[in-house]
């Protein structure tokens, strides 16, 4: 990790993430942090988000391709092909300190939270902004830095904590245990709940909404493995009932109608997404429509799904649209190359290809990457009610009765004793429920690995495939020119 305390990037159009305008920003020698004088009005700032954004959709080493997928390998959901030897080895649990992959992940995300740090630190000193325009921002890049932070602390545990209080310094911060790492995300997300608007002008910026979300996300997460609070569920419970209590989301009518490229800005159910745009440089478009498409239609089979996945996965719209079965070869997926079925959430990328036909750019699409919807939250609500209540109430049911109607493709607000969850489960019954539920919809979005990890069913899931696996497996190794760049404040994780 580099030392965190540059400010000084050119923002390139629309940067693949926000806005419609350009901006070059000053320049600051190296090894020094912007002036007082760098960063003073609405319009500074609002260019300078796009930074803070830019890390994590960028040039195929973030959400744009395969990096955090891949690092979610663990779970059932994803795989990839045996000569893909870094990928493969975090699928069969036993990734490499020296994977590539590794150590972009580790390295966006850093940046991401360095470009927060600024922006955080430099708003008090500004004077031609107010403090309720300033408010937004504040409330913007703290919201960023805790979903960085987010993902730092569930893939590798104990990290260095940088904030904008010690970032000049960030090369000699010893690492931190995720408790206190927790306590920092809350704080951040408590305070973009205070500074969010209601509503944004774009739809992939963060909300009041968004910033609710994903502080229950983050509760029911510290419920679980490593922290193991169970008064978190308590809070988990109130964070998403906000959500759902504000009318604000709902759950697309057509699942399939999520994955569509000319959807994403108006579905009523995104709630944080990272957005390609294929009229720029390939560097800011998305390339998951080529990632998981089969070698057989011209796709790089980065990423596929496994067999036992799609066998055990329920029947109707939802599987229908979460799989790409049948190639426009004609063939089965159990005729290709690979013999696996292949990812259909990802296949439409707007003028670069189409949902069933082929590929026209296979290096800058107009996919995205979505990191919070609705219903997501509708089953952290309904797993956080029930575990805090000592069972499900009303209300948790029909959290996910919602999803599960959906996946039907009958209205999800209608009750429907086909497809409704049978009355009068045990608590432990309908968490197993809700926790399986979140494995079908969420599947392929890099959520299922943290499900595992923090309800302890890595090795449940996995034992029969790959004995070797562990506790140790629950956190990544940390990589190898982080912990020669930090030595003596870094430490590699138990088993690597």
């Amino acid at each position: 990790m580099k030392k965190l305390f540059l400010f000084a990037i050119t923002v390139p159009v629309l940067s693949g993430l926000l806005f419609s305008a350009c901006a070059k920003l000053k320049e600051v020698p190296p090894g020094q942090i912007a002036g007082e004088d760098f960063y003073q009005s609405a319009a500074d700032y609002n260019a300078a988000i796009v930074g803070v954004y830019e890390p994590l959709f960028y040039n195929y080493t973030s959400w744009d391709f395969n990096g955090p997928f891949i690092l979610c390998y663990g779970a059932e959901d994803c795989t990839t092909r045996p000569q893909a030897t870094d990928s493969k080895n975090f699928d069969e649990f036993k990734p490499s300190a020296s994977s590539s992959t590794l150590a972009q992940c580790w390295q966006f995300l850093y940046k991401s939270i360095e470009n927060s740090n600024n922006i955080i630190g430099a708003l008090p000193k500004a004077t031609k902004i107010t403090p309720a325009a300033a408010a937004p921002f504040d409330g913007e890049a703290k919201f960023l830095r805790a979903l960085n932070y987010f993902y730092l602390t569930r893939w590798w545990g104990k990290v260095p904590l940088i904030t904008e209080k010690n970032q000049l310094g960030a090369d000699t911060v010893m690492e931190t245990d995720p408790a206190a790492i927790y306590t920092q995300i809350v704080s951040d997300l408590q305070d973009a709940i205070k500074e969010l608007p209601a509503t944004q002008p774009a739809a992939t910026r963060p909300t009041i909404g968004t910033a609710e979300g994903l502080l229950a996300k983050v509760y029911v997460t510290m419920a679980g493995w490593p922290i193991l609070d169970n008064t978190k569920y308590a809070l988990a419970r109130d964070q998403a009932q906000a959500v759902i209590a504000s009318g604000k989301y709902s759950l697309a009518p057509v699942f399939q109608d999520l994955w569509l490229a000319a959807n994403k800005m108006t579905n009523p159910e995104f709630m944080f997404f990272l957005n390609g745009i294929s009229n720029a440089s390939s560097a800011v478009g998305s390339h998951h429509h080529v990632a998981t498409r089969p070698t057989e239609e011209g796709g790089w089979s980065d990423r596929f799904s496994e067999a036992r996945f799609l066998n055990e996965f329920p029947v109707g719209p939802r599987k229908d649209a979460s799989f790409h079965t049948t190639f426009t070869t004609g063939i089965n997926w159990s005729q290709s190359l690979y013999a696996q079925p292949y990812i259909s959430k990802y296949r439409d990328a707007g003028a670069a290809a189409t949902l069933d036909g082929g590929i026209i750019n296979p290096n800058a699409g107009d996919g995205f990457s979505v990191l919070l919807r609705y219903a997501d939250v509708l089953l952290l609500y309904a797993e956080s009610a029930n575990m805090a209540e000592g069972g499900p109430s009303a209300q948790a049911y029909s959290a996910i009765n919602q999803v599960r109607r959906r996946a039907q493709g009958v209205d999800a607000n209608t009750p429907n004793a086909t497809f409704d969850l049978v009355p009068g489960l045990t608590q432990a019954a309908f968490d197993d429920s809700v926790i399986a539920e979140r494995n079908w919809e969420l599947a392929f979005e890099a959520n299922r690995w943290f499900d595992l990890v923090r309800k302890q069913m890595v090795e449940a899931v996995n034992k029969s495939l790959y004995p070797n696996v562990d506790q140790h497996n629950y956190i990544l190794p940390k990589p190898t020119s982080e912990l020669a760049l930090l030595k003596g404040y870094l430490n590699q994780n138990p088993g690597y």
